[in-house]
């Protein structure tokens, strides 16, 4: 065999051929037949041509001896080996031909028999007897022949090589093609089966195949043999693509046969994929199935659609109209009955978003119309989130003024996303509530004239009252003083509060009514305070409080002056009343452009749930049959201040008095509040 040592490749330099060797050719040259030899004799040099033939033949050559070293070769076998063997290497201790087993062939050769080896790879790099530092594996076959010498013995062996290395690999490499096809088409999770001829005969069915049909016998059986029960339809499409040779798909196919072969037909639902298969002339003799079972798919999605119908079933039966758009285009995807009705007819679901303005006429509670982009379900599917959103929707069955909310429901259990629409109908409350803003009117119009009526007789009265108390003052030891003073002072001090809560209702009904004007002038507030506080020092020796007024420069702003005398009259009013037997203590000062008015007293207090309410109409934080009053001081002060561009709060606790502070800028940053907003 051959071997390389030193540079191994194709071309390598080769080695000289020695002396021994060349005399080795005449005795390795068999004697030729008697009939060759006839015709060498023709031949001048016949050696020579011998040697010619030898060293040009484009098959490769070597000759080795009894002891498998190697004698002679030709050029061909050092291009195809790229060296010759060195004189240390022996076929009988090639490890190679020993593990091949074609030792035992090359002992027959120098026996007198000519052998042929099989297709080996050979490479020199795996022999341990020689030393190899560069080589490349190749595929040979050899036939090796005897070469006797005139005696008739056999003392060396010729053997012929043939390249095959190219042929093998292409072989070996089709067989690995074919190996990783099979193993492929074997594990693929996709069910595959091939069919030849018009009887579909089974070629080839990949195990999953096998499995899903319950383990029938398939390969080399016809298809309506194997299996029977397969539905005429699906037979069809086999001769289908057999006929046009067109590939056709199927998508959730229902397949109904026997899968396990025991007499229980199921229902499964496949993709399918035939693509014909033509022979080395063209013609279509089969086709392959690529089959993918989709039936949880299939079964996930029809549950999803029952739900689907369920939900809107049960949408349907709800009183609530309720609309669902698709987030982004804002397209209507479902309305429910309640809707429907409101409409008087079916809501169109199958229109585009941008022609809702054309079909739905709606308008917002001024009449103006609404654009496709102003729509509830538009302003819904960008991302808005509408709550109590009021328009009119003009139907076919008349205006009904709408209350609309939404909220963006993402995907979820095999749903998409979508924008519920929710909406009540509330003309009727509409109705109700432009009856009670009338209501409220007549009522405030009521209170006003029947303030004005009441403010006239107490009038008179207080005078007659008043004339009664100086008489009472020019002769207090006459009978009639005697008698009938303290009497009279009661009453005055009845009608004064009677008087008190009159103008309450009458702030109250030019509230409402916007007939409350502000007449803004320079006031200092430290002096105007100071003047209500000694006004009340009579009230507060009745209640028994000290009322103080801590020192301080003036703060003068600009402000109604009677409005805010009637806010600090209502504060320090509130705080005897509530803080009786205790210090009643105001502060006034002035801050960054702000006035501030802080009156504490030290009475019950105030729960913090009350403190949300005590400035709203007719609310009181303890019962009346203790305290007394309407409940309207707060409110009238709170509408005053807030209408001078103030605020006013309170800071309480239960058992630890109260402090009321109000705060106005200096001067007004913008015009005084409407009357009319002042009804609220």
């Amino acid at each position: 065999m051959p071997t390389r040592k030193g540079r191994g490749s194709r071309g390598g330099k080769q080695r000289k051929q020695t002396g021994r060797v060349a005399a080795g050719v005449d005795d390795v040259v068999r004697p030729p037949e008697p009939a060759l030899r006839e015709q060498l004799s023709f031949v001048t040099d016949p050696l020579a041509l011998l040697e010619g033939l030898f060293l040009h033949s484009p098959v490769p050559y070597a000759i080795f001896d009894v002891e498998g070293h190697c004698r002679l070769s030709n050029p061909a076998y050092r291009a195809m080996f790229g060296s010759v063997p060195p004189p240390e290497y022996s076929l009988f201790r090639d490890e190679l031909v020993a593990k091949l087993g074609l030792d035992v062939l090359l002992r027959r050769a120098f026996a007198g028999e000519t052998v042929q080896t099989p297709v080996i790879w050979y490479d020199v790099k795996e022999l341990r007897h020689i030393e190899v530092k560069d080589a490349h594996r190749i595929a040979i076959a050899c036939t090796c022949f005897p070469l006797s010498a005139s005696g008739g013995e056999v003392r060396h062996i010729a053997l012929a090589y043939k390249d095959v290395t190219a042929e093998l690999a292409a072989r070996e490499a089709e067989q690995l093609e074919r190996s990783r096809l099979y193993q492929l088409l074997t594990q693929s999770p996709v069910a595959i089966n091939l069919l030849r001829g018009p009887e579909l005969r089974f070629e080839f069915a990949n195990p999953l195949l096998q499995k899903l049909m319950g383990g029938r016998a398939l390969v080399g059986r016809a298809l309506l043999e194997a299996i029977p029960d397969i539905s005429p339809e699906l037979v069809s499409l086999y001769l289908g693509v057999l006929e046009t040779g067109e590939p056709v798909a199927a998508h959730e196919y229902p397949l109904v046969i026997d899968y396990a072969g025991q007499g229980q037909v199921e229902t499964r639902y496949w993709n399918m994929l035939y693509e014909p298969l033509r022979d080395e002339r063209g013609r279509v003799d089969g086709l392959v199935t690529f089959a993918f079972e989709v039936t949880e798919q299939v079964l996930a999605r029809h549950a999803v659609e029952n739900q689907q119908r369920w939900l809107e079933a049960v949408l349907d039966s709800m009183p609530m109209p309720v609309v669902m758009a698709e987030p982004g285009t804002g397209n209507l995807v479902f309305s429910n009955a309640a809707a429907d009705r409101l409409h008087g007819q079916h809501i169109p679901t199958r229109v585009s978003a941008s022609e809702y303005g054309a079909l739905f006429h709606v308008t917002d509670l001024q009449g103006r119309r609404l654009s496709g982009d102003e729509l509830p379900s538009s302003r819904a599917a960008r991302g808005e989130k509408l709550e109590g959103m009021e328009a009119v929707w003009h139907t076919d069955a008349g205006e009904r003024v709408l209350s609309i909310s939404s909220e963006m429901l993402p995907a979820m259990h095999g749903h998409p996303a979508v924008t519920l629409l929710p909406f009540l109908d509330i003309t009727r409350l509409k109705t109700v509530e432009q009856r009670l803003q009338e209501a409220i009117r007549a009522r405030d119009e009521f209170l006003s004239v029947a303030s004005h009526e009441l403010k006239t007789p107490l009038t008179v009265l207080s005078l007659r009252l008043q004339a009664f108390a100086r008489a009472t003052l020019v002769d207090p030891e006459s009978p009639w003083a005697l008698r009938h003073g303290r009497e009279v002072q009661g009453m005055i001090r009845q009608v004064m509060r009677l008087a008190d809560l009159v103008n309450g209702l009458l702030d109250v009904s030019r509230i409402g009514t916007g007939r409350l004007r502000l007449e803004l002038e320079q006031v200092d507030l430290r002096a105007l305070v100071q003047e209500v506080v000694v006004r009340f020092q009579p009230e507060a020796e009745r209640a028994e409080c000290q009322v103080e007024l801590e020192g301080g420069p003036p703060a003068v702003g600009t402000w109604d002056r009677m409005r805010l005398e009637q806010v600090v009259t209502n504060l320090v009013s509130n705080a005897l009343k509530y803080g009786a037997g205790r210090p009643v203590r105001l502060r006034v000062e002035e801050d960054a452009g702000l006035a501030r008015l802080c009156v504490r007293d030290e009475g019950i207090g105030i729960s913090l749930d009350a403190q949300a309410r005590i400035f709203h109409k007719f609310e009181r934080a303890v019962s009346e049959r203790n305290y007394g009053g309407l409940g309207l001081g707060l409110y009238v002060a709170r509408t005053l201040v807030e209408a001078m561009r103030g605020v006013i709060r309170v800071d309480s606790h239960p058992g630890e008095g109260s402090t009321f502070t109000v705060e106005l800028p200096l001067l007004p940053e913008a015009p005084p509040v409407a009357a009319t907003d002042l009804a609220s």
